[in-house]
């Protein structure tokens, strides 16, 4: 069988982001397996959202994932008007189920007239049932039963992740493997069993499941009297900002999006001055705020920004930001409790309206928010400048900037923890220094210990939970790091100037300086640049030949060291450097003589910036 390989882009991928490529079912979590048999709703949760993925299966409930798994599925319901058998009469709430699995031929009754409804299901029993649904029949199955369907299961890889034997009751886990190796699994005719249900391929010829996902959501709807007043939750797993939450969570003017498996909640929403329009204040279908261009996705957001509606350009307006970033509402400012909060870093000027449509001039600040986004907003308050952490909030015409109150935490962060504070599990985080910022995710701080000087701001929820963290210049990541191939400093009575060659991401740059130097040596060696110029040059620690080296990171004497997401690596070879693939210095770790380089310990949330390779 030709293997083919799912994408996995189920319907959390699509909204959330973070699952990984196409991969085999063995290389799968089952995380992502459950999701795809969620959203493809061959299976479904309790009415708590629960898979109950321990349980065994009956064959009542085997009955109806076969027709989930079908093209039935759409077309079969639990009732029926007749009674299969003597012990499923017409009333079971899956008779309509069992009528269609055994007319199919997928499952079979007993000799006796009796189909068992609540007796467990083997691994045999489930093995042909597929078997059937990719169009296999009883002549294709070599030997005596059920040797030849379990063979068969086998050589299709049907069998990938699921741990029953012969003779032994599925569980609700087994048969989520079983069906996801199906979906992925060719028809008897070579078809992709689950291109046959209706799902399309991508490009790469593997099963796209963004498509599907998309035409069986429904959103996006704004959250205005609770979710129950847009839909049921029960039997559902609830997301809200990318993480598995519950009803209770979803607050007022949420954007939701629903398909029958799962509900997923955004509280994304931006605020500024309603600046302009494309391609018409007529009939926008882009509007730009604070500084940013956004795409509109629904009409009653174009009709409510455009001429005919009641928000105009000059305005400031909210714009409620659907799953991808779209406009999925609008509504004044003053509808909407907000508040950003960020670091400013630049200042500048911009071009405004009135609400008489007259141009003016304003000063601006761009600000960094807690979303690890720039915003553009007018400020007049020229004692507001470059690193400054600031407050904005908005009235119906206006904005207010103020200085951001400083608070702090301290301790180590562990669990969603900072000493014995709880960490929100949708946490903000911004790291900054004096003139940058840029967001970081918990798992950059997980392990690290936080004094109260590397922590600016710390805001909490109602219930304590913190909810945004702004560091002071702790992971490192927003230097450049690089190597210094050649200095030339010179000082004397006369003038003091530097020259200096270096080389960032492979890409060689200079740099000349007068009446200062940089005091840098050649080496590898952080980077601080301001206003796109190398202004000062420190040096790094170095590993010399670790032990061993793995994906994430390398050991040396029992302690580790990990891998920077920008980590560079470079083949040295006659004073001159290449880049190098960090998978080929994997493979040939025993070829070359290792020297890597990082900016302080892991527990510090030190990285491994650069890695220098020679050849033995």
């Amino acid at each position: 069988m030709k293997k083919k390989l799912l994408s996995l882009l189920t319907a959390a991928a699509v909204l959330l982001g973070g699952l990984p490529a196409a991969l085999a079912t063995s290389e799968v979590s089952d995380s992502v397996i459950e999701q795809v048999i969620r959203s493809t709703e061959i299976m479904v949760g309790d009415p708590n959202g629960d898979m109950n993925l321990d349980k065994t299966v009956t064959r009542a409930e085997y009955a109806k994932m076969l027709v989930a798994a079908s093209t039935y599925q759409d077309k079969v319901a639990g009732a029926s008007n007749s009674s299969p058998f003597k012990d499923v009469p017409y009333t079971h709430w899956a008779a309509g189920y069992i009528k269609t699995a055994v007319q199919q031929g997928w499952l079979t009754g007993y000799l006796d007239g009796s189909f068992r409804p609540d007796k467990t299901v083997t691994l045999e029993e489930a093995a042909t049932g597929v078997l059937k649904l990719l169009g296999y029949t009883t002549e294709d199955f070599s030997g005596s039963y059920p040797y030849g369907q379990l063979a068969l299961y086998e050589s299709l890889g049907l069998d990938s992740k699921v741990t029953a034997s012969q003779g032994s009751a599925m569980t609700r886990r087994n048969m989520m493997y079983l069906f996801y190796n199906l979906l992925n699994a060719d028809t008897k005719d070579g078809q992709v069993y689950a291109q046959m249900l209706g799902y399309t391929l991508n490009e790469n010829d593997e099963i796209d499941y963004l498509n599907i996902v998309s035409d069986t959501m429904k959103g996006p709807y704004i959250v205005e009297n609770g979710i129950s007043s847009i839909v049921s939750t029960e039997g559902k797993t609830v997301y809200r900002n990318g993480y598995t939450s519950s009803a209770d969570a979803i607050q007022r003017y949420d954007v939701v999006y629903y398909t029958g498996s799962a509900v997923w909640a955004y509280a994304n929403a931006v605020t500024g001055t309603y600046q302009s329009a494309s391609p018409s204040a007529a009939s926008p279908t882009s509007v730009t705020v604070a500084g940013n261009t956004y795409e509109i996705e629904t009409s009653d957001a174009a009709c409510e920004l455009s001429t005919l509606g009641g928000l105009n350009v000059g305005d400031i307006v909210t714009l409620l930001l659907g799953r991808d970033g779209k406009v999925a509402a609008a509504l004044p400012a003053d509808e909407y409790v907000s508040e950003v909060v960020g670091m400013v870093t630049a200042t500048g000027t911009g071009t405004y309206y009135n609400s008489v449509g007259n141009a003016y001039t304003s000063r601006t600040i761009t600000v960094t928010a807690m979303d690890g986004n720039s915003y553009v907003y007018p400020c007049t308050r020229t004692s507001i400048s470059t690193g400054d952490l600031v407050s904005i909030g908005f009235g119906s015409s206006e904005t207010d900037v103020s200085i951001l109150k400083s608070s702090t935490v301290r301790g180590a962060v562990s669990g969603y923890t900072i000493g014995s504070k709880t960490m929100a599990k949708d946490v903000r985080i911004l790291d900054t220094n004096a003139s940058s910022a840029k967001r970081v995710y918990y798992s950059r701080l997980n392990g690290a210990a936080l004094d109260s000087t590397d922590v600016r701001y710390c805001a909490t929820n109602g219930a304590g939970e913190i909810t945004d963290l702004i560091l002071r210049d702790f992971t490192g990541d927003l230097y450049e790091y690089g190597i210094i191939t050649s200095v030339k400093e010179q000082s004397d009575d006369m003038s003091v100037s530097g020259s200096y060659t270096y080389l960032v991401n492979g890409e060689k740059q200079t740099l000349s300086t007068n009446g200062r130097t940089l005091g840098a040596s050649n080496g590898p060696a952080r980077l601080t640049v301001e206003d796109g110029q190398l202004s000062a040059v420190s040096a790094l620690k170095e590993i010399k030949n670790p032990d061993t080296i793995t994906q994430l990171g390398v050991s040396k004497d029992g302690d580790g060291w990990l891998f920077s997401d920008e980590c560079a690596v470079y083949r040295s070879e006659n004073a001159s450097y290449s880049l190098l693939s960090l998978t080929e210095l994997r493979n040939n770790f025993d070829s070359y003589s290792i020297t890597c380089y990082y900016d302080k310990d892991t527990g510090d949330c030190g990285r491994i910036r650069i890695i220098i390779a020679r050849e033995k």
